[in-house]
């Protein structure tokens, strides 16, 4: 079953993070490449968004463990979560994220030369910060990836025991509305 209310969700929280970084070159805060001017006021938009850019990421994500797990066992799953974490992971660390430590090593005079004589040759050496390889703002895919293979056992002991005490310890905390606030808080 498609989620299109989790779908446009998730397009719109992208959407979100990518005026988040574009505002990462104006605000006083450190980033990797910052503009000449900063905004000060700038930071409240900002930090509001810290405030749940990620967590929401998480719990989409979680959703989508949650449907994914209905249809599929534990060898699938974990299938499903390579292809669609790993391989995106290593592509964008090969042709995405380059082009912006480049950037990067300009504009902090670490690199001089063009972008063809900074990749593949030194776009690939060491690890960043020292180094030039990096997942840089693709964190989020390893860290997914790592909690969907490592939690598997889990996913599955409580998909085939419905009625297991955690998750009627949790049904008790968040019989309510109000409670489901106090119990995130």
């Amino acid at each position: 079953m498609r989620r299109h209310d989790l779908d446009w969700l998730r397009v719109l929280v992208f959407g979100l993070l990518i005026f988040y970084h574009v505002g990462m070159f104006f605000v006083p805060w450190s980033f990797h490449i910052k503009n000449n001017i900063t905004y000060d006021w700038l930071q409240y938009p900002m930090s509001f968004l810290n405030q749940w850019r990620l967590p929401i990421l998480f719990v989409i994500s979680g959703m989508g463990t949650f449907y994914a797990l209905q249809k599929r066992n534990a060898t699938q799953f974990a299938s499903e979560r390579i292809i669609r974490l790993l391989i995106p992971l290593i592509f964008g660390m090969l042709f995405i994220i380059p082009p912006q430590v480049y950037i990067e090593r300009l504009a902090k005079n670490q690199f001089i030369g063009g972008y063809f004589d900074f990749w593949p040759s030194e776009a690939l050496n060491g690890v960043y910060p020292e180094g030039n390889l990096s997942w840089h703002h693709l964190w989020f895919l390893p860290y997914l990836l790592i909690f969907s293979l490592v939690l598997i056992p889990l996913f599955f002991y409580l998909k085939r025991h419905p009625q297991n005490n955690l998750t009627q310890w949790l049904s008790k905390r968040t019989i309510k509305p109000l409670d489901l606030y106090i119990f995130i808080i």
